[in-house]
């Protein structure tokens, strides 16, 4: 079983006052509507407490739709790596589709810890809980079109965030841009694990892996989760692998999604699954999952 360093890519801390979401009457999200667990002040020493004896040795920071100025989510997260050390980089927030997105970008990499933005672009018919975009295909538009040719000229990357019938719009875009840096979070967001549904999602993302320039978060393992219970380990092992065998290690990466993560499952057994799911791999593969590679994508 893997026993070296861990870089956890996609993480979140808040001071509870700059994220409403969380003390709001609970309504459906993409995590569902049972989340009132998390309405607490959730700082570093309670995400360097929860990682135990992982060994995480670095982290990158998630937005986590501060109320306000996105700008001084950055700042703030930057103060604290200043002071203790993590985060080692911070994924912002700016609104790709706003024509003066660049103005913002130039404000969010005064912080040295900046990577890139994430404005999540997932699209469900039918469902306006999983509409965070005004249609599937928006991250083709030319606004955001514009947005993405901003992170393009900083070198920042763009973390794409949708669904596996959009994995066409989003290699369509990829393809324009082959020398930009793009990550699929959240493990390409499967949101149901019968076999016809995994094979339609393995397909899509097999044309999205032809596009060489992205890379997968695998992260956010109970994203579709309801109850207390977490999905079974190998649901999340067969997505893991497949991710892997159309990748492969230097094109994906290890991420928690805590504490989110924690409605259903704490820090040390999400690990230990995700090592379990990974543990017939390389030594080289599994250093370059948990590690190498987040480290050379984020430049951390």
């Amino acid at each position: 079983m893997y026993d070296g360093p861990i870089i956890d890519a996609h993480h979140h801390i808040w001071h509870l006052k700059d994220y409403p979401w969380l003390t709001t009457a609970p309504t459906p999200r993409l995590i569902g509507s049972d989340y009132g667990s998390l309405a607490h002040d959730y700082l570093i020493d309670d995400l360097l407490a929860d990682f135990g004896d992982c060994n995480v040795v670095k982290t990158v920071h998630m937005q986590a739709h501060w109320h306000g100025d996105p700008v001084d989510e950055t700042a703030w997260l930057q103060s604290i790596a200043d002071e203790r050390g993590y985060p080692h980089g911070i994924t912002g927030y700016a609104p790709l589709a706003d024509p003066k997105v660049a103005v913002m970008l130039d404000r969010h990499m005064k912080f040295a810890n900046f990577r890139g933005i994430r404005d999540v672009q997932y699209f469900m018919p039918g469902d306006k809980v999983l509409q965070a975009a005004p249609y599937a295909d928006f991250c083709l538009s030319p606004e955001w079109r514009r947005g993405v040719q901003a992170l393009a000229d900083r070198d920042l990357i763009c973390e794409l965030q949708g669904f596996h019938h959009q994995f066409s719009f989003f290699a369509e875009l990829v393809a324009e841009f082959p020398r930009m840096r793009f990550a699929l979070t959240h493990g390409g967001l499967p949101f149901r694990d019968d076999d016809a549904y995994f094979a339609e999602w393995r397909d899509a993302l097999a044309l999205l892996a032809k596009q060489p320039n992205v890379h997968v978060k695998c992260s956010g393992t109970n994203i579709f989760t309801r109850g207390p219970a977490p999905r079974a380990a190998h649901f999340i092992g067969r997505q893991y692998n497949a991710i892997l065998d159309l990748f492969g290690a230097r094109r994906c990466y290890f991420s928690s999604n805590h504490p989110v993560e924690g409605l259903h499952i704490i820090y040390d057994n999400l690990v230990a699954i995700v090592k379990a799911a990974v543990f017939h791999r390389p030594a080289a593969e599994q250093r370059a999952f948990f590690h190498d590679t987040a480290a050379a994508f984020y430049r951390i």
